[in-house]
């Protein structure tokens, strides 16, 4: 005879628990539980309750979780490398880069390494807090590195053009160390787009930090109707 202690263990769930569990209709799991499929108990007050176990017995195996980035030698310096092979063949194109102080210079490679180390480590983080942490790191570097940006004049245009070429050559090395290390095709999906979603996030706040530098620039400016070219 089952106690009503029972009814509240754990390892016993409601018929809603069950279908969200098997991601099927009620109709569907009240038969495989007249049919011995999963376990049944009747509550004193009339309520069917599945076993837990039973339950995720039915489930399809889960693949087992893909390596660490860090363990496959993913580091963030492989990946500052790739950025930086990316930049020199488009100097071309950057040459306002080349008019950088050495201080500025440095000052964005400092935040291009805190973006990168904390987006590859949140890239691997499986706790959904500490990714959230880790991305508001890497998020506070680009609120950094678009200042930087703001404050030497480059437009929102070019701002988020330098992000983007931060951006392809790190999708480019995921992608080719998913190949070379054989992810299969599941992994490699989720890793690509957790890694667009986290991209998609950091170009956001670059243009936040460089909005922010450039509207205090204009406020900074002499006002136009004062006759000494200072506000009054």
């Amino acid at each position: 005879m089952t106690t009503p202690a029972a009814s509240k263990d754990p390892g016993w769930v409601t018929l809603t628990e069950a279908c969200r569990v098997l991601g099927v209709s009620p109709s569907t799991v009240r038969r495989w539980g007249d049919t011995g499929m999963v376990r049944t108990f009747l509550t004193p007050g009339g309520h069917r309750r599945f076993s837990r176990a039973g339950l995720e017995a039915l489930l399809p195996e889960r693949p087992s979780s893909r390596p660490s980035l860090l363990d496959l030698g993913e580091t963030p310096d492989r990946m500052a490398r790739g950025y930086r092979r990316a930049a020199d063949a488009d100097g071309g194109h950057m040459a306002w880069v080349g008019e950088l102080a050495d201080a500025d210079r440095e000052r964005f490679r400092s935040y291009g390494r805190g973006i990168v180390t904390s987006l590859v480590a949140a890239l691997d983080a499986d706790d959904p807090s500490e990714r959230e942490e880790l991305l508001s790191e890497a998020a506070g570097s680009c609120t950094g590195y678009g200042r930087v940006a703001g404050r030497e004049g480059l437009s929102a245009a070019t701002t988020a053009d330098l992000f983007l070429r931060f951006r392809r050559p790190f999708l480019t090395e995921l992608g080719a160390l998913a190949r070379r290390r054989e992810f299969d095709a599941a992994a490699t999906a989720t890793l690509m787009a957790d890694a667009n979603a986290a991209l998609d996030g950091l170009l956001l706040a670059t243009l936040r930090g460089w909005e922010a530098a450039a509207t205090r620039s204009i406020a900074d400016r002499p006002h136009p109707s004062s006759p000494t070219g200072s506000r009054p």
